[in-house]
């Protein structure tokens, strides 16, 4: 019979089937509007804690991943034997990180996974713990609000039938009274029950607007979690990069990061060492010269063959205010010429002039 009852009032509600037209729903508005907002809210922290789970798992690799390669041999150099069998320079392989803490790796990526876990994400699946209680509450609390207006319903008709048997009392008297009193009783009976409906209603909607609340007050901690999520990654990376003792730590200017760059590919007097086109321990870029960008060590070698610009590159310099012995780059040239030569066609002079002693040389 409640079953029913509910249906039939959601019926009513949600598709206009009642011919009550001046009835007013009972109003749950606070509540619903509250827990809307809560629910969308939900939504984004289930994926905070998808994403920090995610991360733990990464973590977890990650640091494992490179203990094991830490841990792992260096390719070693051979040379032919007497008997024509490969004799390694080094009797033992020497460990990629010899000197490398890695268990110290394992530790880092234990203990942020477990403080991710205590700092962070048990507090965000307590909220959600939280948030679904109140959620079985508002599913309660609205099946409740439809039962009183469904019994508000029963109480309206029968006040509206005790005043049309009150108003044939003339007519048919003693049939009349019968009815009457039978009504009234059925009538009293009703309104007893949604008299209790109605306490029951008002008690579950202070205490589910309680609930959302103090909910909703706890949210604005998510942002402190955020930042507590990050550093706790950012001391896990620190742990993990402090297991390399023996590594000095680099210095990022921006001087220092393009000297780093052009020597990494043959430039600043540095060879590239890798360039398969010279023998063994020759340089690319020779002594004196190399290029001053990542392609001039190269460029200089395939050029000049010893790294030195020569003649050309000498003479351009002084006639382009390039500061000589560094090689003509031709991706760069237009920062060679100094600004005086810039200047009333100083730039296709200088390029002439260089061009010019090329030729000559």
């Amino acid at each position: 019979m409640a079953s029913w009852r509910l249906i039939s009032e959601t019926a009513k509600q949600k598709w206009g089937m009642s011919m009550e037209k001046n009835f007013r729903v009972t109003s749950n508005t606070r509540n619903e509007a509250m827990f809307r907002e809560a629910t969308t809210f939900a939504g984004f922290l289930q994926i905070v804690e998808k994403e920090l789970t995610q991360w733990q798992r990464d973590i977890d690799s990650s640091f494992t991943n490179i203990r094991t390669i830490m841990l792992s041999p260096l390719p070693r150099v051979y040379e032919e034997g007497h008997n024509g069998a490969a004799v390694p320079s080094e009797p033992e392989p020497t460990m990629v990180g010899g000197d490398v803490a890695v268990e110290q790796l394992v530790s880092a990526a234990v203990e942020t996974r477990k403080r991710l876990d205590v700092e962070v994400i048990q507090p965000i699946k307590q909220w959600m713990v939280a948030y679904r209680t109140i959620a079985e509450r508002m599913r309660r609390l609205e099946a409740l609000r439809l039962e009183l207006d469904s019994r508000r319903r029963t109480v309206a008709d029968l006040q509206g039938r005790c005043e049309r048997v009150r108003a044939n009392l003339g007519t048919t008297r003693a049939r009349g009274e019968v009815d009457m009193e039978l009504t009234l009783r059925k009538m009293q009976h009703k309104e007893d029950k949604m008299q209790r409906t109605a306490s029951q209603f008002q008690e579950m909607e202070l205490t589910v607007y309680n609930s959302l609340f103090t909910l909703i007050k706890d949210t604005s901690v998510l942002r402190d979690y955020a930042a507590a999520a990050l550093l706790i990654v950012n001391e896990c990376f620190s742990a993990g990069y402090a297991s390399f003792n023996s590594l000095e730590q680099a210095q990022y200017s921006t001087t220092a990061g393009a000297a780093g760059v052009a020597a990494a590919y043959g430039g600043g007097g540095e060879a590239n060492k890798y360039d398969p086109r010279l023998p063994g321990g020759e340089k690319a870029g020779g002594g004196k010269g190399g290029g001053r960008t990542p392609r001039g060590g190269a460029y200089a070698a395939s050029a000049g063959g010893d790294g030195d610009t020569g003649a050309a590159g000498r003479d351009f310099d002084q006639a382009g205010g390039g500061g000589g012995g560094a090689g003509y780059d031709p991706y760069h040239h237009d920062t060679r010429l100094g600004s005086q030569e810039m200047d009333g066609g100083g730039y296709a002079a200088g390029r002439a002039n260089y061009w010019a002693t090329a030729a000559a040389h």
